[in-house]
């Protein structure tokens, strides 16, 4: 499993990729969860490339829509750390 963190102004995030598939329908996925590192029950599992959060606990809608869009912007680097191209800063 490959992870990072992501600071923000007031937590820590941690970025995991869960699993990688393949469908004969869409193509290559991904499994994302990221959750809050000060309290672990924070968390929310999105499936790219749809982008869809289909389990959330915790974060706000706002934090939600800022997930997604953190997840749109930086598509191209977490389906290269999905696929072992990249590996995270401090991942073992």
């Amino acid at each position: 499993m490959e992870y990072c963190k992501i600071h923000t102004d007031d937590s820590t995030l941690i970025v995991a990729i869960m699993n990688i598939w393949e469908t004969t329908e869409r193509g290559e996925n991904l499994e994302i969860r990221i959750e809050k590192m000060e309290d672990m029950d924070t968390y929310a599992e999105f499936t790219l490339p749809a982008y869809h959060c289909h389990h959330a606990y915790g974060f706000k809608e706002t934090e939600l829509m800022q997930l997604e869009k953190f997840l749109r912007d930086n598509a191209v680097t977490i389906w290269r750390m999905g696929k072992g191209e990249i590996v995270a800063e401090g991942a073992a």
